[in-house]
């Protein structure tokens, strides 16, 4: 074959790829269906403050503190002058910040756990803090001092805050689902404390092609969502009364964020086996198949057995037997059975167990097509408007599965509080 007969030749392979290339774009054009990051667009006047970023965790981080750089310094004065230091007071402790920082960055394990397991999040806040024109440590203490806020300051006093009198942790998160063949729902509400209310971020993020969705604070990598391409959301809920590891396990925010940068609810499970978490945590993984969860400890990781088409979790222990010293000595409980733990431990835990008790009872019988989640979200305990006790629900987000669809429904309130805003993702072809 002449030179001629070559060129001709590689011209013509070029421009039938570059016509097929054609023909599926518009083929994807008619068909109306965009990717499924440009399938939903995040409203600049929602309630809660949202963004929407691409590329690498660095450029994401960037963007989220450019755009949020005067939340994020009032988020952390609040966390550091209203949370931080009246918590040290409670455990008699100095009231001084930079103490509980540099405890948190130094004389933990906490911080090398992150850059070992979890480098891009930290690239991620590097972003944030360059964006935002604020101190990475400070970043990176608010971040860890979500559930491990409490661990930290009992490694520091000697001193359990649950059992502080004052101090009042009821709350932290609510979650039901409920399954049939091929589709599933699950709710869930973040409680937290009273000052981080005004500070709520619905995040929308291709980071280095992870589609995600995710709830937080302003200043945060997030601490639940939905993998809107993949297809599967997660949740966590604090279990203050399991054993920490802070000297070598993951903060649950970081651990959270790995876990939903997964291909696939079955790669998700398989990395929250794996990796070890700094505080006692429970998740819930849920897809169009239902839910799998676990009560994890920072030496033990246990899987929920459920034979039930629908779950209940909130914050108190129903499978991980994996205590606390303290606490044990506090209920004086030489081994521990958790199906026979004493009333004063339930009585302690009253608020976790009423929420466990009010969700799993409303779901029974229930289908997804049936279910009407402010039926029971919308109830105390389980919903905490703002009053004056500390803790507070500061949002609460609804997921629906099928084969194709992924519907999401999320306020930054309290059930009821503010009107749910509505996103509709098809992430799949009928399987």
């Amino acid at each position: 074959m002449s030179e001629i007969n070559k060129v001709r030749m590689k011209v013509i392979a070029v421009l039938a790829v570059w016509f097929s290339i054609v023909m599926f774009t518009l083929n994807a054009s008619v068909a109306g269906i965009p990717p499924v990051y440009y399938q939903i667009e995040l409203n600049e006047s929602s309630n809660y403050y949202v963004i929407e970023a691409e590329g690498s965790h660095y450029a994401v981080g960037y963007e989220h503190g450019k755009k949020f750089k005067k939340e994020i310094r009032y988020m952390l004065n609040r966390f550091k002058y209203e949370l931080v230091e009246p918590m040290m007071m409670s455990v008699e402790l100095a009231p001084n910040y930079e103490n509980y920082k540099s405890f948190c960055l130094h004389k933990t394990g906490m911080l090398e756990a992150i850059q070992k397991y979890t480098p891009q999040l930290h690239d991620e806040l590097k972003g944030i803090a360059e964006g935002s024109d604020l101190s990475l440590d400070d970043l990176l203490c608010f971040n860890i001092s979500f559930d491990e806020l409490f661990a930290v300051m009992e490694e520091m006093s000697g001193k359990n805050p649950a059992f502080v009198e004052g101090n009042n942790l009821s709350g932290h998160c609510s979650a039901g689902a409920i399954w049939n063949e091929k589709s599933a729902s699950v709710c869930y509400s973040l409680d937290w404390a009273k000052m981080f209310e005004g500070a709520q971020c619905l995040m929308k993020y291709n980071v280095d092609g992870d589609v995600l969705l995710l709830t937080g604070y302003v200043g945060t990598v997030g601490i639940q969502g939905v993998h809107l391409e993949n297809g599967f959301s997660l949740n966590a809920h604090s279990k203050f009364d399991l054993k920490a590891n802070i000297d070598g396990g993951l903060p649950s925010v970081f651990f959270a964020r790995e876990v939903l940068e997964s291909k696939s609810k079955a790669e998700a499970c398989a990395k929250l086996e794996k990796l070890p978490i700094a505080v006692g945590i429970g998740y819930v993984i849920t897809d169009k198949e239902g839910v799998t969860a676990y009560e994890l400890s920072g030496e033990k990781k246990v899987k929920i057995q459920n034979k039930e088409h629908y779950f209940a979790i909130a914050n108190d222990i129903r499978a991980n037997d994996d205590l606390k010293e303290s606490v044990k000595a506090h209920y004086n409980i030489k081994k521990v059975d958790v199906e026979h733990l004493p009333k004063e431990y339930w009585r302690n835990n009253e608020d976790s167990n009423a929420r466990y008790t009010m969700i799993s009872n409303y779901l029974k019988g229930k289908t997804v097509d049936g279910i009407d989640w402010g039926g029971v979200f919308n109830k105390y305990p389980v919903c905490k408007a703002v009053s004056k006790e500390v803790p507070v629900t500061n949002l609460w987000i609804i997921v629906t599965f099928d084969n194709e669809f992924i519907n999401i429904k999320t306020a930054p309130s309290h059930p009821g509080g503010l009107p749910l805003e509505e996103y509709n993702v098809k992430y799949s072809s009928i399987n």
